[in-house]
């Protein structure tokens, strides 16, 4: 079932996504969006195209829906929408409905899973997917900062080879194109908008890597 939060209550049902999403140019959606400060920024941005956020916790996307269900004259945004989910357990209303996907800066089992590709949270986004939707990644980590959770996740070394011989075809293998890869500035991330992106943004330099595909659907 569809969860919605709407300010500061999580709502099921009452709403009908794709019937919304038809009135307006494209859907992006921002997978792991934490508070949703991407989303509402975007949809400030553009109000022709809907914008989507999805995260498993519901109350860090409290402050940013509840910005969001304003009046747009009050600094509302209607084309803003919070979507209490996993990447890998999506409702149903979502299939087939995006025509971009972000993935900024993941952390835990969203993490994990678009570096190791897994089928679980790759299925998820194709399923999300309408054919030939855009995707964008963000992902960092480094054993300077997070011994920790590499460690615990087993995960592996970051480099643009690895990207290329390892991901690459896994992602093929679910019908996801990677295309342009790359290494990008702190600076660069900043503009991305996201809590954590400002944050390491503003932060020592680290390797942050982009990556850009093409998503076949399902």
């Amino acid at each position: 079932m569809l969860r919605i939060v709407r300010g500061k209550k999580i709502e099921g049902g009452g709403l009908d996504l794709r019937e919304m999403a038809s009135g307006y140019s494209s859907v992006i959606v921002d997978l792991g969006t934490g508070d949703g400060r991407f989303v509402y920024k975007m949809a400030r941005e553009q109000p022709g195209n809907l914008f989507i956020g999805v995260d498993s916790a519901a109350e860090n996307m409290m402050e940013y829906s509840a910005k969001a269900i304003k009046k747009a004259a009050r600094g509302g945004a209607a084309n803003a929408v919070y979507v209490v989910a996993s990447a890998e357990d999506l409702p149903a209303e979502m299939s087939g409905i995006a025509d971009k996907i972000f993935v900024i800066l993941p952390w835990g089992s969203l993490l994990e899973g678009i570096i190791k590709g897994s089928k679980e949270i790759l299925g998820g986004i194709a399923r999300a997917a309408r054919p030939g939707a855009d995707l964008e990644l963000f992902f960092t980590y480094s054993h300077l900062h997070e011994e920790g959770e590499i460690g615990r996740r087993e995960l592996p070394g970051l480099s643009l080879e690895y990207i290329e011989s390892t991901m690459t075809p896994l992602y093929r293998d679910l019908g996801i194109a990677l295309g342009q890869k790359e290494i990008i500035t702190n600076e660069e991330l900043r503009k991305y908008e996201t809590h954590w992106a400002r944050k390491l943004g503003f932060g020592k330099n680290r390797d942050v890597f982009h990556v850009k595909g093409i998503i076949a659907g399902q």
